[in-house]
């Protein structure tokens, strides 16, 4: 299904691409009967205004000046770049014409075919994701969503804060942390990274960033933590381990709001 997604945005990409430049290429038509088309108003005495050449158009083979750039795209202008087998006049933008240049776009719907499909394949990205994410794991398990991970390294910090608290020298408190944020580390901080893309289909792009910058802080307060209980400063370990807290807490709080 991801395949699919992908390869139906690639494909919309390239239609849209195409589809985009005929906004402002106007088909001239094969005779006059289609000169109405590139009438975009009257002015204050009431003369016909029409759209206006964005460059300056050259006969194809003698490449003698058919109209300068910003020249009107009068009757006779279109005639001669008829008679000089040009099918295409790129206008520039009809101000206050808006719907005059919609209504020429020959490519409106081809442009509206692809955002359709740049859709239908992140809908189907999405689905995939969550179905990757949802599938039980080799041994039959299913995997812990962010919510609960972050919970589970809360908790473990949590409880070694309080454990460490009835120990009685700080070298059994240092061993403690050590032993503690090495699990959380090896197998939590690992767990929760992988679910950047839940996150990001859940929370959208600006969830993620908030929710990844607190559980990027708890993780550096962890790994000072661990540093320096395995350096033997046990004071500066139980600061970071303090400070590794406030920011378990404030990333679990993003998954209760």
């Amino acid at each position: 299904m991801k395949l699919i997604g992908n390869l139906l945005i690639w494909v919309s990409l390239a239609i849209g691409l195409v589809a985009a430049p005929s906004l402002y290429a106007w088909p001239i038509g094969a005779d006059a009967t289609s000169d109405e088309r590139f009438v975009i108003g009257t002015d204050e005495d009431g003369a016909t205004k029409y759209a206006v050449l964005k460059l300056k158009t050259e006969h194809p083979k003698t490449k003698a000046l058919i109209a300068p750039a910003e020249a009107q795209l009068s009757p006779d202008v279109l005639a001669a770049m008829r008679d000089a087998g040009i099918v295409r006049a790129t206008v520039r933008h009809p101000a206050g014409a808006t719907g005059r240049l919609i209504a020429n776009w020959t490519g409106k719907w081809h442009f509206l075919l692809a955002a359709a499909g740049l859709i239908g394949g992140g809908l189907l990205i999405k689905t995939a994701q969550k179905q990757e994410l949802a599938a039980p794991s080799e041994d039959g398990s299913t995997k812990a969503s962010p919510a609960e991970t972050a919970a589970s390294m809360r908790s473990a910090i949590m409880d070694l804060r309080t454990r460490i608290s009835s120990l009685e020298t700080d070298r059994e408190r240092m061993a403690q942390i050590v032993s503690v944020l090495g699990e959380v580390q090896g197998e939590l901080i690992p767990a929760f990274a992988e679910t950047r893309p839940q996150l990001i289909g859940t929370y959208g792009m600006g969830g993620f960033a908030r929710i990844m910058d607190s559980f990027a802080s708890m993780e550096r307060k962890m790994n000072r933590a661990w540093s320096a209980a395995a350096d033997g400063h046990y004071e500066e370990s139980r600061d970071a381990l303090d400070e590794a807290a406030v920011f378990a807490d404030q990333l679990a709080d993003h998954f209760r709001s």
